[in-house]
């Protein structure tokens, strides 16, 4: 990648190898050292001849020469080099290596949480050449960083060492991804303690965590939840729906919910849930129909009643899940708008097209591009 110092890299990757086979070194440097001093005594102490005795480039007739000869060759050259060259890169670490990776870097941008606004993030610094390097604990999460060599760190965002690690006290900023509060009040305290100067830039959910955030850690919030919220609101306000169904209880919903109430009194709104926990302050609430079911089954739209609807906002984090459901509710309803948030472009094209015929948002997106207006990606 354009963002690594490639020697830099080179040599750490040697580094790495070189500990990790150790012991083979070992046995070979002592071999050649312990005839070495053999040959010199033989010799009578002449440094040059027992150096060419010892690199082959003369023979030694005793018998413990022509020994010496045979077993290195087919020995100490044909077993062991052959056992660190042929496993020499099946050893090699690649988790390690890209941990590693991160103390040659200087200036760069440390993101914490590998989700898809860790990613969006990761892929705008790439294309702009800036290092950076990714904190997450979740090795299947950070695969392909780790298949590319680039500078991750494979551990608790939580964990000081990891944070040490990737450099911290040099970082020029650092973005704080992931969704776990107690993770971000950690790494917070953390980032601070080691680097007062960096710029710091925190997702958060809560506007009112997002203020003790901000004022406690000199921090930046955002919100990928409010992002999109703020995008369907203006996508309502334009086409002034009398019926709005939600899908899912998550915090893009529960935004929207407040700013129903408060901003479209007029509107009439309903909620499908699968899990009942979840919505149980809002089941006694008389103007918002809830319907505890699958929104996948045909049974549970109907109990809206779906055909009714004017505009669906299917707020889901699951692919395959909001596909079914976008496409049974345009069985049911052919003339509703519909909302979907989804996360791959690519599926976000098919599902803008027949049958489906539904519009896509992406909050990652959205709040990457918010970060970018506000120059916070300037670092």
């Amino acid at each position: 990648m354009k963002h690594k110092k490639p020697i830099k890299v080179l040599l750490t990757k040697i580094n790495i190898i070189f500990r990790q086979n150790l012991s083979a070194f070992l046995i070979v440097f002592i071999w050649f050292l312990g005839n070495y001093f053999y040959f010199l005594f033989e010799t009578s102490f002449n440094y040059l001849q027992s150096i060419h005795i010892l690199l082959f480039f003369m023979n030694s007739d005793t018998l413990w020469g022509t020994f010496y000869a045979n077993f290195s060759e087919f020995i100490i050259f044909g077993t062991i080099f052959s056992l660190i060259t042929i496993d020499l890169f099946r050893k090699y670490n690649p988790v390690e290596a890209c941990r590693k990776f991160a103390s040659i870097l200087n200036d760069h941008i440390i993101i914490i949480g590998y989700n898809n606004i860790g990613r969006r993030l990761a892929d705008y610094l790439r294309s702009c050449e800036k290092d950076f390097i990714v904190i997450d604990k979740d090795p299947n999460a950070v695969a392909d960083i780790i298949d590319a060599e680039e500078p991750v760190i494979v551990d608790d965002g939580l964990s000081l060492k990891a944070l040490l690690d990737a450099g911290v006290k040099n970082a020029s900023g650092v973005f704080i991804m992931s969704d776990h509060l107690e993770l971000l009040m950690v790494a917070c305290a953390n980032v601070r303690r080691y680097n007062k100067k960096c710029q710091l830039v925190c997702r958060v959910f809560e506007d009112d965590i997002a203020e003790v955030i901000a004022n406690t850690y000199d921090a930046t919030t955002i919100s990928t939840s409010k992002f999109a919220s703020d995008v369907i609101i203006n996508e309502i306000r334009s086409i002034k729906p009398q019926n709005i169904l939600l899908i899912g209880m998550n915090h893009i919903n529960i935004r929207l919910i407040r700013k129903l109430k408060s901003k479209f009194p007029k509107i009439r709104y309903s909620l499908i849930e699968e899990n009942e926990e979840l919505v149980e302050d809002l089941l006694e609430e008389r103007e918002m129909n809830i319907i505890i079911g699958d929104p996948k089954e045909y049974i549970t739209l109907n109990k809206i009643p779906i055909g009714q609807v004017n505009l669906v906002i299917n707020t889901l984090p699951d692919t395959a899940k909001s596909i079914l459901i976008t496409k049974r509710i345009r069985d049911l309803n052919r003339n509703c708008k519909i909302i979907a948030r989804l996360f791959h472009e690519e599926i976000a094209e098919v599902i803008m097209d027949p049958p489906f015929n539904a519009e896509v948002i992406s909050s990652s997106k959205f709040t990457l591009e918010i970060m970018k207006k506000n120059r916070l990606l300037n670092v």
